[in-house]
């Protein structure tokens, strides 16, 4: 079995030339919390940490303050299946791949897609992965793990080696014990997502025991 991290691959130079055109990602956090008023963030009973971020954590977000609209560049070509600014924005083509592996489990919440014109080119939808998972073998990563904060701390030279055994049977999540938020994939999804001729997804090969 193989893991993965993904970027937007041909995205990538649409992320560079797209522009939001309302919403304001600094009003987007996980629902459900009662964030400390000072540290803007709250600890589970497993050690890890949520914040009043918009940034991946694994959980669904209030959409009120997502973007609705993208103006995006780059001419009139169909644009990729995995797109980013800031946070993926996906295609309905790559929702329903994923819907298929793990259906109802994680957010999308449509933003529409327009050209410099203003005219329409997409409905497409932000995508937040909403499983959580502490995914780090402890024998096998060279990062430091830090009992106190519950997270891993990156050292120069390290590695992280992703446990087999921990993610069996998930197939997108986030380790909330993680400094980078990204999100991690199986070997399945890969799969899923070439059977369909997805576009745009680039892949990292992680370690895994």
């Amino acid at each position: 079995m193989t893991v993965f991290t993904i970027f937007a691959d041909e995205g990538a130079d649409f992320g560079r030339r797209a522009y939001l055109l309302d919403g304001d990602f600094r009003k987007v956090f996980p629902v459900g919390f009662e964030f400390h008023p000072v540290t803007n963030s709250v600890r589970l009973e497993d050690g890890t940490w949520v914040d009043k971020s918009s940034v991946y954590q694994g959980l669904p977000v209030d959409t009120a303050n997502l973007p609705t609209k993208i103006k995006i560049g780059g001419g009139k070509k169909m644009p990729a299946d995995l797109m980013q600014h800031s946070y993926f924005f996906v295609s309905d083509k790559l929702r329903q791949v994923i819907e298929g592996l793990e259906p109802d489990v994680h957010q999308f919440a449509p933003v529409e897609l327009v050209w410099k014109d203003g005219k329409h080119a997409a409905s497409y939808f932000w995508f937040y992965p909403c499983t959580r998972i502490d995914c780090m073998d402890r024998e096998h990563t060279t990062h430091e793990f830090r009992e106190k904060s519950g997270l891993w701390m990156n050292r120069p030279g390290g590695s992280c080696v992703v446990s087999l055994e921990r993610v069996t049977g998930r197939h997108v999540w986030i380790d909330p014990r993680l400094s980078g938020r990204y999100p991690f994939v199986s070997e399945a999804f890969r799969q899923a997502t070439t059977d369909a001729g997805i576009r745009g997804i680039g892949y990292n090969t992680m370690k895994a025991v």
